[in-house]
Formats: structure tokens, C-alpha cells, sequence
């Protein structure tokens, strides 16, 4: 009978203790030179430009690819700022700058697909003309381990 028992609670307690070393787990979650990974997801630092907060993030989409999405906001209301123009070019690890690439409106924030294949620091440039007509350059970082 005590073994029964003893079977009954590892098959209920060891998945649970499971789930939840993997909830602790840094794994899904990575602190690391100003941006936060995770599942997924990498939150890239912010940067403000002539009173725009420029927030920027990287997403691994299995069907598309990585994708580059950053919103806009104004820094002393916090309003979204979703009209107007972006563009990105890439630094790459070996200092190539690629042509400029149209971002695309999407869910109040402008965004496009990227190769960051090299190991190494990239160097995001993000050019606007929004609403107010004021151009601005955003840069952002992303290191690929």
C-alpha cells in the first residue's frame, strides 16, 4: 500500500515540481545589455528622439521569419504615435550597411522582416518622418550570441 501511495504522488508531484523549475527558469527569460528575451520575443532598449520614445522589439515568427517591430509614443502624454513614415537599414557585425528598408504599419506599430544571421552586434537604424513632419533617427542594438 505504501508503495502505491508513494507511486501516486510522483506521478502527480514530479510534472508539477517540473513545471515549475521551468517557471524559474532564466531559459525563457535573459537580461542581458539593455534587452529582454523572451519566448520568442526580444525587447530591445528604448531610446527617446525629439520627444518620441522609440520602443523596439524582435520577434521570431516561424512562418516568416525574424520581424523588427517598434512602436512610437509621444514621451509627455504616452499617446501612440502610428502615423507617418519608418525605414530601417542594418549595420552588420563586419560594419556593411544595407539599403533602406520600408517598415509597414501593423497594430499601431510599423514593422518588417530581418536577416541577422552573423554572430555579432547589429546596429538597428530606424529613420521617421511621423505625423508631426519632424524627422528623426532611432538606433538600436540587438548582439547575436
Amino acid at each position: 500500500m505504501k508503495k502505491l501511495l508513494i507511486l501516486a504522488l510522483m506521478v502527480v508531484l514530479v510534472p508539477a515540481t517540473g513545471m515549475a523549475m521551468k517557471a524559474m527558469d532564466n531559459k525563457d527569460m535573459k537580461m542581458d545589455k539593455g534587452s529582454m528575451a523572451m519566448e520568442g520575443v526580444i525587447m530591445l532598449q528604448d531610446e527617446v528622439v525629439d520627444g518620441v520614445k522609440g520602443a523596439a522589439h524582435l520577434m521570431d515568427d516561424p512562418k516568416m521569419g525574424k520581424m523588427l517591430m517598434v512602436m512610437f509614443t509621444d514621451e509627455k502624454t504616452g499617446a501612440m504615435l502610428s502615423e507617418g513614415r519608418c525605414a530601417l537599414k542594418i549595420e552588420t557585425p563586419d560594419e556593411k550597411v544595407g539599403e533602406a528598408q520600408m517598415m509597414m504599419k501593423s497594430k499601431g506599430m510599423f514593422g518588417v522582416g530581418v536577416k541577422l544571421e552573423q554572430k555579432g552586434m547589429y546596429h538597428l537604424k530606424v529613420g521617421t518622418k511621423l505625423a508631426d513632419g519632424t524627422k528623426r533617427a532611432f538606433h538600436f542594438h540587438y548582439e547575436n550570441k
